[in-house]
């Protein structure tokens, strides 16, 4: 039988790669959310409670994208220091 051989490096980009997928499910749920929160909205009778939410709404959507994006640094970064290491040592 084949064994994997599994450094730090590897757990750290196995890691990255989860939580990567963790903020992009949630950053389609929350864009769906809110998606629907806005087609709810009666803009005709709109007040200032209503701009607050849908407000609220985008800032909390750009702050996943900007975790997403940080992540997505992160991944790369270390997908290309394992490269380097690969070809620095090859097995």
């Amino acid at each position: 039988m084949k064994t994997k051989n599994t450094s730090p490096d590897n757990d750290i980009i196995a890691s990255t790669e989860k939580k990567l997928r963790n903020v992009r499910t949630c950053l389609y749920i929350l864009v769906l959310a809110a998606i629907a929160k806005i087609a709810m909205t009666d803009f005709y009778e709109a007040n200032f409670r209503t701009w607050i939410n849908v407000g609220v709404i985008f800032l909390i959507v750009f702050l996943v994208l900007s975790i997403e994006m940080s992540l997505r640094k992160k991944l790369r970064a270390e997908k290309k220091k394992e490269e380097n290491r690969l070809y620095e040592h090859p097995l």
